[in-house]
């Protein structure tokens, strides 16, 4: 099986699962009509609140995160394949690892009632997006340390480094507006789904260096 494919799936996805909770809940009436990737919109949390897509996107997200544990542990074998070294290779896991935990903790308490629920459901989501773009960059500092690794993949590695930059720069200019700006809680939502469909941006170049490389993974059975 190519690779390839399941790192587009992590990215895709979940793209597609909050974009159609989006619609269920604007067309129930549970969210305004508004453009999310702009200011004065609702957040990503807020598709997937009310009833009936609160199944939907239970039902979309729990999966993806399955995915992004098989994509972890697939990436492990890869890097292990190009001569990364095991120690880098099972952090980057880990850390992909625990974002994946994270994603099924924030999905699962979406939408639920009271106070006790509200801090392991920012933890989730925290989590979800530091640990996620953590490991890519965990993957891309390894990679980077390899001159013949690097021509191996291609320009794939060039495209994940301008990446990464990207959105580093917008988690520090997000933070200093939000301390410096009092009108920027407006606009903290639309930076949020920007940020979510660019960070997915880091397992379609994953997906191509991966095809490029011409990765596999084969299932066997042993009859006897």
């Amino acid at each position: 099986m190519r690779v390839a494919k399941l790192a587009y799936l992590c990215a895709f996805l979940p793209v597609i699962a909050v974009h159609l909770t989006w619609s269920l809940a604007f067309v129930t009436g549970d969210v305004d009509g508004c453009l999310v990737y702009w200011g004065y919109c609702h957040s990503i949390s807020a598709t997937g609140r009310e009833y009936p897509e609160f199944f939907v996107f239970k039902a979309l997200m729990i999966p993806v995160a399955v995915l992004m544990m098989l994509y972890w542990m697939s990436v492990y074998q890869w890097l292990m394949q190009l001569s990364v070294t095991k120690a880098s290779a099972s952090r980057i896991r880990a850390l992909g690892m625990i974002a994946a935990v994270a994603l099924i903790l924030y999905t699962v308490t979406l939408g639920a009632s009271g106070e006790p629920w509200a801090l392991p459901r920012r933890i989730g989501a925290v989590l979800y997006f530091a640990f996620t773009s953590f490991a890519h960059l965990a993957l891309l500092y390894s990679v980077s340390r390899q001159n013949e690794l690097k021509k191996r993949l291609g320009k794939g590695s060039q495209h994940l480094a301008r990446l990464c930059a990207v959105l580093i720069l917008m988690g520090v200019i997000s933070a200093l507006l939000g301390y410096l700006w009092p009108g920027y809680r407006n606009w903290d939502n639309a930076f949020e789904w920007w940020f979510a469909l660019l960070m997915m941006g880091q397992f379609i170049l994953v997906g191509r260096m991966m095809a490029f490389t011409k990765f596999e993974i084969h299932l066997t059975v042993n009859a006897h």
